[in-house]
């Protein structure tokens, strides 16, 4: 398989169950500003698409997981900071605390999947 179609499997998969997960979660029916999202989530799975041409390079290295976690790593502790300086109460922490993680999680799982699909596929 070449990579450009990884690729675009890769978004396109990605496009439809973000889609799917936000369209679950939403009001019925939808409310208007859910095309702001829609418009959102589409914008994220082309620059992952774009990301994914030089990520699906590197991912075969064994230093890139080092700089792949420190860099997600990093990401969290400039939100961090963020909440630390920032004006939010604390009925909101674990809510940010919550999306942090799944941020983490979602860094390690797409390293993990396209680790796996570079050396079956590439």
């Amino acid at each position: 398989m070449k990579q450009k179609t990884l690729q675009w499997i890769e978004t396109f998969l990605f496009l439809v169950l973000n889609l799917s997960i936000f369209y679950a979660g939403a009001d019925h029916p939808v409310p208007k500003g859910f095309i702001w999202l829609v418009l959102w989530i589409v914008l994220i799975s082309l620059l992952q698409h774009i990301y994914l041409g030089w990520f699906l390079k590197e991912v075969r290295k064994k230093d890139f997981l080092c700089l792949h976690l420190f860099v997600y790593i990093g990401m969290g502790i400039i939100s961090l900071f963020y909440l630390i300086h920032g004006r939010i109460y604390r009925e909101y922490l674990l809510f940010v605390f919550f999306v942090l993680g799944i941020f983490v999680l979602y860094g390690f799982v797409f390293y993990m999947i396209n680790r796996w699909l570079a050396r079956k596929f590439l």
